[in-house]
Parts: structure tokens; C-alpha cells; sequence
């Protein structure tokens, strides 16, 4: 239109969740890039939970998942790392 009125907006980027992650196992421990033949191993005593494993929009809520929806695998993979961790020092 050549005439108002017009409306304005102030918008703000704000990035709130992530589509990646540290990659782990079953267990939660870290693993490393993969090798030439595509093998990964565990890092010895490195583990990786919640957002930092990739949960935070990538997870099983997918990219449109509301804010707080993933807070059960943050929980989820904590207790795993936890229950690895303490298995590990019963061994």
C-alpha cells in the first residue's frame, strides 16, 4: 500500500534450542569421531546428557517441540549416565 497506516514490529533473534549434539551411546558416554572404517568408540569416563546429547529440538519431540516438552530425556538420559557411571565403579 502507498499509505498507512502501517504497523511495525521490534523482532529479536533468539536461538532456543539444538538440532545437534554430542553423540553417545545406549549408556550416554561420549563417542569419538568416526574412524576410517566408520567405527566410533566410547571416551572413557566422558558422559553427555540432555540439550549437550542433542535433546533440545532434535530428540524425539522433533524441531517444533514446546519448551519443556524434552525435559524427560534430559531426564532420562541423566539417570542412564548415572546408573552407567555407578555400575562402572561397582566393577
Amino acid at each position: 500500500p502507498k499509505a498507512g497506516p502501517f504497523i511495525a514490529i521490534r523482532e529479536f533473534v533468539l536461538s532456543r534450542k539444538s538440532l545437534g549434539g554430542i553423540q553417545t551411546d545406549l549408556e550416554s558416554r561420549v563417542l569419538t569421531h568416526p574412524d576410517a572404517a566408520g567405527q566410533q568408540q566410547a571416551i572413557p569416563g566422558l558422559y553427555a546428557v540432555g540439550e549437550a546429547a542433542g535433546f533440545g529440538g532434535g530428540g524425539m519431540h522433533g524441531y517444533r517441540s514446546l519448551e519443556g516438552t524434552f525435559l524427560g530425556g534430559c531426564v532420562i538420559t541423566a539417570r542412564t549416565a548415572g546408573r552407567s557411571i555407578v555400575g562402572r565403579k561397582l566393577e
